[in-house]
């Protein structure tokens, strides 16, 4: 066990930029210091280390591997016929992922499509773009009918 005094929020940070969610390194906390600082334990499976064909494709990578595939992976593809797209670190890359994981039957559910469609509209408000609500949430609708289209038997 390697552990280390880090913030909090720096943790958290790295866990974002490398696609983890919160609740996926919550364990690597091992106990609360003094002001904003953890003892974190960087050797634990949670700790957020960069994800093998991440940002860079990794030369361990097999080519017979199949790309990711799922609602989020497909939203991506729609959003970016359009012009918009993700830059390695963007936010946007982990949702997507969460997407996928949830699968369509989870985003397609009306608490999920909410949350989806509000992480949309925050994300164009930060690019300074329109967002329509109704097109946005039909943008979904179709990422999902193509990842059941596309998901493995």
């Amino acid at each position: 066990m390697n552990l280390l005094k880090l913030s909090r929020e720096d943790v958290l940070a790295r866990a974002e930029e490398r696609g983890y969610t919160a609740q996926e390194v919550e364990p690597c906390f091992i106990r609360a210091l003094e002001g904003s600082l953890w003892e974190v334990d960087v050797d634990s499976p949670a700790y957020p280390k960069p994800r093998t064909g991440w940002a860079v494709p990794s030369a361990e990578a097999k080519p017979s591997e199949a790309p990711p595939r799922g609602p989020g992976t497909e939203m991506k593809k729609l959003l970016s016929m359009i012009g918009i797209t993700a830059s390695p670190n963007c936010s946007c890359n982990a949702f997507a992922r969460q997407m996928d994981a949830w699968g369509p039957d989870e985003c397609a559910k009306p608490e999920r499509m909410a949350e989806i469609l509000t992480r949309l509209e925050d994300q164009a408000k930060g690019r300074n773009l329109p967002f329509v609500r109704f097109g946005a949430e039909q943008v979904v609708k179709l990422a999902i009918r193509r990842a059941r289209k596309t998901a493995r038997p």
